[in-house]
């Protein structure tokens, strides 16, 4: 199983930010990429996904940061829509790269009973411990 999911990553080689984003989208994208590094989940597939996310967090910065200049845009349909819209985005984004907390807890029990394969009796585990 696990070879299959790092042939179903896609191809080796380092993980680029698409040229079509911005500085502070690639700054996101990178930024991501950085700190999912040390997990190993990530492949060349996963670059669609990564920019999307680094796009969608870049935009509800800005939208942000608008609301915060002019209070009177939270009143506003549109605007209100379009920052629902981000928000829902982010929420897909965060739980495709495993971004929020319930999504890396998840991935956590799965590694940890993939390890667990072999049942161990009550006196393994003693004996496990009287070894350590």
């Amino acid at each position: 199983r696990k070879l299959i999911e790092e042939v179903l990553k896609g191809g080796g080689g380092d993980i680029v930010a698409p040229e079509h984003l911005t500085d502070d989208q690639r700054g996101i994208f990178d930024y991501i990429l950085e700190q999912l590094e040390e997990s190993k989940l990530l492949g060349q597939l996963d670059t669609f996904i990564l920019a999307k996310a680094a796009v969608t967090i870049d935009r509800l910065q800005k939208m942000d940061g608008m609301a915060n200049k002019d209070m009177d845009l939270l009143f506003s349909n549109g605007f209100r829509l379009a920052q629902s819209q981000a928000t829902q985005e982010f929420f897909r984004c965060c739980n495709e790269l495993c971004l929020s907390p319930q999504a890396r807890a998840k991935l956590s029990i799965s590694a940890v009973k993939a390890q667990d394969t072999k049942k161990q009796t009550l006196m393994d585990m003693l004996n496990a411990e009287d070894e350590d």
